[in-house]
């Protein structure tokens, strides 16, 4: 593992990031604007799910799923960005490992929802099934908002 480390903060793409000042806070910037867009776009099918959403409108499913994954992209790729450029501040790091947990388990439920359960969000918390993915969805992505913050106070 080590060498992998060694190779990716040696690698070209990390150098770009750490020598140049405004590289880090553009990624910042991407990272954390994605990250809203995402959770804005699960947020309302999530609660449609739940049952808590009654006013919110089916028709805008698909476009928010859509925004969700175009902002899920973006915040995937500055993250590994982020590792790229600063391994040793993620690797063996709590908040982090439990953050790609999070981030698996959130998709494990997308996955469900949109294969066992897709005709639940035109009925508003329609099944037992439906309300819980939309629960652990939303419980989920804020545990991934929480580790992302936590990750700066486990750095080694």
């Amino acid at each position: 593992m080590t060498d992998t480390i060694h190779w990716l903060l040696a690698s070209p793409v990390s150098q770009y990031i750490n020598e140049h000042a405004w590289a880090w806070p553009i990624l910042e910037i991407a990272h954390f604007s994605s990250l809203c867009v995402l959770f804005g776009c699960l947020a309302p099918i999530d609660l449609r799910l739940a049952g808590l959403g009654a006013n919110i409108p089916a028709s805008l499913q698909r476009g928010l799923i859509l925004g969700a994954i175009a902002a899920f992209v973006v915040n995937a790729t500055s993250g590994g960005l982020f590792f790229t450029a600063n391994a040793t501040k993620y690797i063996d790091n709590p908040a982090f490992e439990l953050k790609l947990v999070l981030i698996g388990l959130a998709g494990c439920n997308a996955v469900i929802h949109h294969w066992r359960l897709q005709g639940a969000a035109d009925g508003v918390g329609s099944s037992a099934a439906a309300r819980v993915v939309g629960v652990l969805s939303l419980l989920l992505w804020s545990g991934v908002i929480i580790c992302g913050r936590m990750i700066t106070f486990y750095a080694p």
